[in-house]
């Protein structure tokens, strides 16, 4: 059923690749300016890649031609077939988000294609991941990180972080106070929240005393290692132990 589903989605991009050569460049043409004919055929040449990519199953390669001709030529069988692209590759918020600029920057889109993706946002939105950040006093401002990029917190509480499904981290920074963590995974649609604890970084004995418990946690932890690696190697020197390799 899902390969069957997946094949409907590849013929009717594949299907709409036929509207960039002739009317899509022209719609698109009045609000990008008028394309030189090496832009147009880069533009073409963009457009028939994606295709090509979307039939090898290549959807990451789709996504860079098709954004690429939608950028030279804003065709909104580009855009469309952009948005297709990341909704295969299960990127839920970035298909929403191009949908969402279809149906915005072309209101003159045909009005079954116009069905067709206020559907599709309506299923990807829905399978937008959402992680909120609680307890963060509404007048600090916290330094956020979120995969390794940065997320502004412009007071919004709680605060608010978008994804897709998949392993997460995110790290909140408060001047005086010691980071918060947060590691864990989300799937579609999850709607997760987190209580933000900042507890204040230790001052005078009370450093010593931190200090010295992270050099004890290192030590055991290094000992730790070095123990397995002693026990490994014995294991090694057994003739029962499963790590000894015949030849």
């Amino acid at each position: 059923m899902r390969a069957r589903r997946m094949m409907r989605r590849c013929s009717l991009i594949l299907a709409l690749a036929a509207l960039l050569p002739a009317s899509a460049l022209a719609q698109g043409g009045g609000r990008c300016g008028e394309l030189s004919p090496t832009e147009m055929e880069e533009a073409r040449a963009l457009f028939i890649a994606g295709s090509a990519a979307v039939e090898a199953g290549r959807w990451s390669d789709a996504v860079a031609s098709y954004e690429r001709a939608y950028q030279l030529s804003c065709a909104p069988s580009a855009l469309y077939n952009l948005a297709m692209a990341y909704r295969a590759l299960g990127r839920h918020r970035d298909a929403r988000d191009a949908f969402d600029r279809l149906m915005a920057l072309h209101p003159d889109l045909n009005a079954d294609l116009r069905v067709n993706a206020q559907q599709f946002r309506r299923e990807e939105a829905s399978r937008v991941a959402v992680l909120e950040l609680v307890g963060i006093d509404p007048d600090a401002r916290t330094e956020i990180s979120f995969d390794g990029r940065a997320v502004p917190d412009e007071g919004q509480r709680p605060v608010v972080v978008e994804t897709d499904a998949g392993s997460h981290s995110l790290v909140a920074r408060l001047p005086e106070h010691q980071p918060f963590v947060w590691e864990g995974a989300l799937s579609d649609g999850q709607r997760e929240t987190v209580q933000a604890v900042f507890r204040p970084i230790p001052t005078g004995d009370d450093t010593v005393a931190v200090v010295l418990l992270v050099v004890g946690a290192v030590a055991l932890v290094g000992g730790g290692i070095a123990l397995a690696v002693l026990l490994q190697e014995d294991a090694q020197l057994q003739p029962l132990s499963p790590f000894v390799v015949e030849l």
